[in-house]
């Protein structure tokens, strides 16, 4: 069996109250990946659903997991490889890459320095 790439995410940000409103109401919790190569290694990036995700967690319940929306996949096809590479480093949501599961930043994705 092969193994899965690492899941990473540039979104820290959790609303607590949001959580725990979908761990309490959700019996299913959709979260958005995209396994992709970022600078020669493979990667599960969080798309979307990071809310969903530690929700599924408090719920002790393995979320469903999912490729990325359709808009995401056309702009990914409709972009040169290396150009959405440089997109996806350099456009950070509230955080450097960090490894969902550790909390660590991914030193490898950090931007390069001006």
């Amino acid at each position: 069996m092969a193994e899965t790439a690492p899941l990473i995410s540039s979104q820290r940000f959790l609303d607590p109250a949001k959580v725990a409103d979908k761990a309490a109401r959700f019996r299913v919790f959709i979260v958005r990946v995209a396994e992709l190569e970022l600078r020669g290694a493979r990667y599960r990036v969080l798309v979307d659903g990071h809310h969903n995700l530690a929700a599924a967690r408090a719920a002790g319940i393995e979320p469903t997991w999912r490729g990325p929306p359709a808009k995401w996949e056309r702009i990914r096809r409709a972009t040169a490889p290396a150009e959405f590479e440089r997109f996806l480093i350099n456009n950070l949501t509230d955080s450097d890459w960090y490894f969902v599961e550790t909390g660590e930043i991914v030193d490898e994705l950090l931007p390069f320095e001006a």
